[in-house]
Order: structure tokens, then C-alpha cells, then sequence
């Protein structure tokens, strides 16, 4: 498999996606306002956390077990049996508690839950197939066909007056559309569930529940504690300053999803060195939009929310600053665990896992009760720092890491000098209009990748990487 190739399908299939989706939640926002908008936004983080117990690390449990040549067709026969039986426990719960999730998210979309949580958890494993038979990077349409689904959809029924509700039956269709085209994909059929297949997915599965926790945690639980103790406007404002915040790290999760089967088929084969080699050539790239993001939202925070969302949500503005210098450890944690897991070690990455979901926990409910979103905004960003602190000690137990500080030191005084310049210029025109907002944005990308590339050693890296592309 070509890391490089995968990637770059895996990270243009999510910019397309993410193009849509601020896009449609930008007219969403303008439309439905910050309490709609966090109406929806609490129904996502519902459905995030009722995922836990619906999966429990089944997924990535089928890809391991796939990705080191295991019988195919058993492994998915097998893995349907245990996702029904998950699933009947998790909408059986839903039933019975339904009148107090409805109460607590705004609206009655219980049943819609249900239905969207079957349709999400079979779409996911069959596209967990698809990477355990290395073809990740195949999976990038069907990330843009949800995307498209839902946008599309959503905004034609919003404009028809269906409002929030809209939004939720595009999501059911995305999951739906998705799930159909990943079955067409598949190449292997479904086999006779064996005893033996269950024993090997449940012994993998159970290391990784608590990391598929710890990750839920951090995309949901500030959400979740803020739906309790504030308001659904600051649940919406908050939530879109972490989706504004979200495609800093579109390269870095696109490079975690790739090299995840790759490590795990070098764990089969004992080729740690490979890893070790892979690491520097990895690195680089998953923080480089990190630095000028963070400078970069110093810079705009209010113009992006205020201009492109609407006034209410500049509320959150330092919020996403915060979030934005979270992105560091968060794309530091996403390499190493996902180096972690591919080496077979997923009692470390739970290890680690458990002390940040405490973290996490203890500092939001302490902070946001404090602070509202902006306490969200820290306890999240502290968390993920000692999450990640953890995981890279774990991994540097096992193989040697070798960062690559001269290039990210170059890519920080890139980012410095970008910020700078653009000061100077803020100083002279005001931005008071979407198009000079974009105008801004375009000109730091340019000054930013110019500096970046004055540098020769990541000049030639990324012509390397190119070719490697094209190869």
C-alpha cells in the first residue's frame, strides 16, 4: 500500500467533505440560529456516546484481525453477529429512556436515533473492512457521499421549513447512502460466525474500548456537560468554534487512518524498524497546519465566527483560540496511538486512555461550571495534553522516535512571520465582509507555504512526498 497515495485520497475526499460541511453549516447557523443549531449538534453528541456501547472496539477489532490475513469471511460473519446483539442492547436502552433523551437534547428524535444508529454502525464496519484489506484509501467517496447526502438534503429540507429535524433526516439518508455503496465495494462475502473468530475479535476489542472511549470523550463530552449546565445557544456557539477548529487536522487524521493496516501488516511480519523510519516522514507533515492555524485564529477568531456564522456565535471566540493550540497534542496523539494499536499494543493506549477520560471529565465539569464554554475549550485542551504525553512515552518504550526539530521549528517561525505580516496589513484594512476575510486567508496560506518552502530540507521532503504521490 502507497502511505502516501492513501492519504492524499483520504485527505482530499475529507477537504471535499468539510468544504461541504462548513459550507452547510454556516447556512444552517444563519437559518436556524445558535439554539437550533445546538438542538442538532446535542442529537450528534447523543449519538456519538450511544456508539460506545454499540461498537466496543469491534470495528477496528474486524481491521486488525483483516489486515494480518486472517480468514476474511469468518471475521465479518462473525462481527455482524456480536454488532446486532450491541445493537439490540443499545436501542432497547434508547426505547426504555427515550422521554429523557428527548427532554434533554429539545426535540423528539429518540426513534430517529435509533434508526441512525444502525444505519452509522454498519456503514462504519463495512468501510473498517475495506481498510483492513489495505484499500483505505477507497474509502474516501464514501466519506464524501455521506457528506454530500447530508448537505444537499439538509439544506433542501430547511429551506422547507422542516428545521432541525431536517438536518437529522440527512444525516439517516447520508448513513444510509454510504452504507449501500461500502457493501458494493466490499470484494468479501460474509462468512459462517466461528467461536474461534469471535474469541480473536473480542481479545483485540476489549483493549480498544477504552481508547474508542477516550475519543468520544474528547470530540462529545464538553458538548454533553455543556447541554447540562448552560444553555443550547452556548452548546451551538461552542460547537461550531470546534468544527472551525476541526480541519487543522485533516492531513494528521488522513495519515492516521492510512498507516494504521500498514503498521499492523510490519507487527505480523516484526518490522519495528520500518516504523521507525516511517515516523520522521510522518511527523512533519501532521503538524504543519497546526502552527499557522493557532496564529492564524489569533489573528480572526471573531471575523470567522461573526462573518461567516453569524453575530451570536462570536461568543465563542477565544474558545476556539484555546482549541485551536489544543490541535498540537491532539495530532501528536493521533500518530502515536494509532502507531500503538498497529503494533498490537492497545493495553498501553488504554492505559493512557483512562487518564485522560478522567482528566477530561474532572476538568470540564469543573471548568465549564466555572467558565461556561471557555472552560470547555481548557479542560479539553489540558486533557488531550496529558493523553498524549502518556501515549508517547508508551511508544518511545518500544521504538526509537526520532522528531524532526529543525523542520518543525522552521514551520513554527513560518507561522510567526505569516502572523506578523498579517498584523501589519490588519492595520491598514479593516475586514468587514466575507471576501476580505477569505482574501486574508488566502494571502496568510500563500505567505505561509512560501517561508515554509524557503526551507530546503522540507522544500525537497515535499517534493519527495509528491512524487511518491504520483508513483
Amino acid at each position: 500500500m502507497n502511505v502516501a497515495r492513501s492519504s492524499l485520497k483520504i485527505a482530499a475526499a475529507r477537504v471535499g467533505s468539510l468544504l461541504l460541511t462548513f459550507v452547510g453549516t454556516a447556512f444552517f447557523a444563519q437559518e436556524l440560529g445558535a439554539r437550533l443549531l445546538g438542538i442538532f449538534f446535542l442529537f450528534q453528541a447523543v449519538l456519538a456516546v450511544s456508539e460506545l456501547p454499540a461498537n466496543l472496539g469491534t470495528r477496528i477489532a474486524v481491521e486488525k484481525r483483516i489486515s494480518e490475513g486472517g480468514p476474511a469471511d469468518q471475521i465479518i460473519g462473525t462481527a455482524i453477529v456480536l454488532k446486532a446483539t450491541l445493537l439490540l442492547l443499545v436501542t432497547g436502552s434508547i426505547l426504555v429512556f427515550q422521554s429523557y433523551l428527548n427532554q434533554y437534547i429539545g426535540a423528539n428524535v429518540a426513534g430517529l436515533l435509533i434508526i441512525t444508529i444502525i444505519l452509522q454502525e454498519s456503514a462504519e464496519l463495512m468501510m473498517n473492512v475495506l481498510k483492513g484489506e489495505l484499500r483505505v484509501g477507497e474509502t474516501a467517496t464514501l466519506q464524501f457521499a455521506y457528506s454530500f447526502t447530508w448537505v444537499g438534503l439538509g439544506v433542501l429540507l430547511v429551506q422547507f421549513d422542516f428545521g432541525v429535524f431536517g438536518l437529522v433526516y440527512g444525516v439517516i439518508v447520508g448513513k444510509g447512502v454510504q452504507l449501500a455503496w461500502a457493501i458494493c465495494k466490499t470484494s468479501v462475502g460474509i462468512g459462517q460466525p466461528t467461536i474461534t473468530q469471535a474469541r480473536s475479535l473480542v481479545d483485540y476489542a476489549k483493549y480498544s474500548i477504552i481508547p474508542e472511549i477516550d475519543g468520544q470523550v474528547h470530540n462529545w463530552m464538553d458538548i454533553l456537560i455543556i447541554g447540562f449546565f448552560v444553555t443550547q445557544a452556548a452548546v451551538g456557539a461552542y460547537e461550531i468554534a470546534w468544527r472551525v477548529a476541526g480541519p487543522v487536522l485533516l492531513l494528521t487524521s488522513a495519515i492516521g487512518t492510512t498507516i494504521f493496516p500498514q503498521i499492523s501488516s510490519w507487527e505480523s511480519e516484526d518490522s519495528k524498524e520500518s516504523l521507525e523510519r516511517l515516523l520522521p516522514k510522518i511527523i512533519t507533515p501532521s503538524l504543519v497546519f497546526v502552527f499557522p492555524a493557532f496564529f492564524g485564529g489569533i489573528l480572526l477568531s471573531e471575523e470567522i465566527l461573526g462573518l461567516i456564522f453569524g453575530q451570536e456565535f462570536t461568543a465563542a471566540w477565544l474558545a476556539l483560540i484555546i482549541l485551536l493550540a489544543g490541535k498540537l497534542p491532539r495530532a501528536i496523539r493521533q500518530i502515536v496511538g494509532k502507531s500503538l494499536l498497529g503494533l498490537n499494543r492497545p493495553d498501553l493506549v488504554t492505559h493512557a486512555a483512562l487518564v485522560d477520560i478522567i482528566a477530561n471529565l474532572v476538568l470540564n465539569i469543573i471548568l465549564i461550571w466555572h467558565f461556561g464554554i471557555l472552560g470547555a475549550a481548557l479542560g479539553t485542551t489540558l486533557s488531550m495534553t496529558i493523553g498524549t504525553i502518556h501515549r508517547t512515552y508508551y511508544l518511545s518504550k518500544i521504538i526509537s522516535i526520532r522528531v524532526p526539530y529543525y523542520e518543525l521549528g522552521w514551520c513554527l517561525l513560518s507561522s510567526l512571520a505569516m502572523y506578523f505580516s498579517l498584523h501589519i496589513a490588519n492595520n491598514w484594512i479593516e475586514i468587514t465582509t466575507v471576501i476580505h476575510l477569505a482574501g486574508y486567508v488566502f494571502v496568510g496560506a500563500t505567505l505561509y507555504s512560501a517561508f515554509v518552502l524557503l526551507y530546503s530540507p522540507l522544500r525537497m521532503k515535499t517534493v519527495e512526498q509528491a512524487r511518491d504521490v504520483i508513483r
